[in-house]
């Protein structure tokens, strides 16, 4: 629009009409029709210096405009690609974990299995339990940090994602079921 400005800018309007009123009875006559026409034109042949300006102005807004989008771009790459490598780490964490799970389960029962043939002490199955619940831990951990590194994919490649709103108080149901005290909480078994 800004290098229009170099080239002048011609205008045409006309205009059609009858010059007699409608009871005269010459309204169709020749001498009743009149027609008028105009042509401009507009040149700014001595503002050739504000055009350059102004079109070196309207250059600069367009490479600034690309540069924010070329921006805008990489940063949504970027957080795609961070959000995909973090997901994926915690997907391997967690399946490192599970296998870890499966190993310390054999040790614990081969440990229960020793302790209850008298060659162990309970110390030993005890620890056992330890090691397996730590890494029970670290898996759900994983578990967990793997779905909320799924919801930062979905929300990188432009998912929009709403947390359901919790109820403002939670129903008293919970103390009636059976073998509930008072305060919600089970009694020791």
């Amino acid at each position: 629009m800004a290098v229009a400005d170099y080239y002048p800018k011609v205008s045409v309007s006309g205009l059609l009409g009858s010059a007699t009123s409608i009871s005269s009875g010459n309204l169709f006559t020749g001498g009743a029709a009149q027609a008028a026409g105009t042509i401009g034109l507009r040149w700014r042949l001595f503002d050739f210096g504000r055009i350059e300006a102004q079109i070196r102005f309207a250059e600069a807004q367009e490479a600034e405009a690309l540069a924010a989008y070329r921006q805008a771009a990489l940063r949504a790459t970027e957080e795609v690609e961070t959000a995909l490598s973090s997901f994926q780490r915690r997907r391997e964490q967690a399946d490192l974990l599970a296998g870890g799970v499966l190993s310390l389960t054999r040790a614990r029962d081969a440990s229960a299995a020793a302790f209850g043939k008298g060659t162990v002490s309970l110390i030993e199955v005890l620890q056992a339990d330890e090691s397996l619940l730590g890494v029970l831990d670290g898996q759900v951990q994983a578990r967990t940090e793997s779905a909320r590194a799924a919801v930062a994919v979905f929300k990188a490649l432009g998912g929009g994602w709403e947390a359901e709103r919790a109820p403002a108080a939670i129903p008293l149901a919970a103390a009636a079921l059976p073998g509930a005290s008072a305060n919600g909480a089970h009694p020791a078994r």
